[in-house]
C-alpha cells in the first residue's frame, strides 16, 4: 500500500520526512545550510524577512504539489511543517 500522497516526485520523497524536506527548503534560503533547525525553530531568528518565507511558501508548494493560502503566517519552524502536513493529507 502506498504511502498517502507521497509518491508524487520519487524513491527519494517516500525516504525523507516531511520535516527533512521543509527543513531542506528553510535552509535554501539566504545562505542558512550550515544552520540547525528544530520544531522550535523561529523563522524570524534565522534573519528571514516576509520575501524569503514566501519564496520558501513557493519552493514547498512546487516541492509538495501543495497550494498553500496567502494568508499562511507559520512563525516557527514546527508551524511551517504541520501546515505543509495538513496540506498534503
Amino acid at each position: 500500500m502506498p504511502a498517502r500522497g507521497r509518491e508524487k516526485k520519487g524513491a527519494n520523497m517516500a525516504e525523507e520526512s516531511t520535516f527533512d524536506r521543509v527543513v531542506k527548503i528553510l535552509q535554501e534560503q539566504d545562505g542558512l545550510e550550515d544552520v540547525e533547525l528544530t520544531s522550535d525553530t523561529k523563522l524570524a531568528e534565522l534573519g528571514l524577512d516576509s520575501l524569503a518565507v514566501v519564496e520558501a511558501v513557493m519552493a514547498c508548494e512546487d516541492e509538495f504539489g501543495i497550494e498553500v493560502d496567502a494568508d499562511a503566517a507559520p512563525e516557527t519552524v514546527g508551524e511551517f511543517v504541520e501546515m505543509v502536513e495538513g496540506l498534503v493529507e
